[in-house]
């Protein structure tokens, strides 16, 4: 199951450790360090899940997710936070702008992969890529 993955993280050192445990899991992984990056890159390369954190420069989380949701097509791409936002309604918050899950920071390297992974299981392919 080789999967593309686009993690929009502005935290340098999280991002390349998503990505690299990603990547060694054997999954394509395409990075973005702020939110409009992110959104740029989602449309122009569909990938088959997301992983966004939720505060960021240039556009955050929840603008990202809000955009993507507003398409129709965008709608059955897996959106998942990964975020140090673990206060009481962060979760809610997350899920109620369009994220399908909610993961708090600092992630569990032995158990990350396998999360994200049961995330693909029921993805349904991204616009454009059908």
């Amino acid at each position: 199951m080789n999967a593309t993955i686009l993690v929009i993280e502005d935290d340098e050192a999280s991002r390349q450790l998503v990505s690299y445990l990603l990547e060694a899991a054997g999954h394509r992984v395409l990075a973005a360090e702020n939110g409009a990056l992110g959104l740029g890159l989602a449309l122009a390369e569909s990938p088959d899940l997301i992983l966004c954190d939720l505060q960021m420069p240039v556009m955050n989380g929840y603008e990202v997710a809000q955009a993507l949701r507003s398409h129709h097509a965008w709608r059955a791409v897996p959106l998942v936070a990964v975020t140090a936002f673990s206060m009481p309604g962060d979760r809610e918050r997350a899920l109620e702008v369009g994220f399908d899950e909610h993961l708090s920071k600092p992630i569990t390297p032995e158990t990350f992969v396998r999360q994200i992974e049961a995330f693909l299981g029921s993805f349904r392919a991204p616009p454009g890529a059908e």
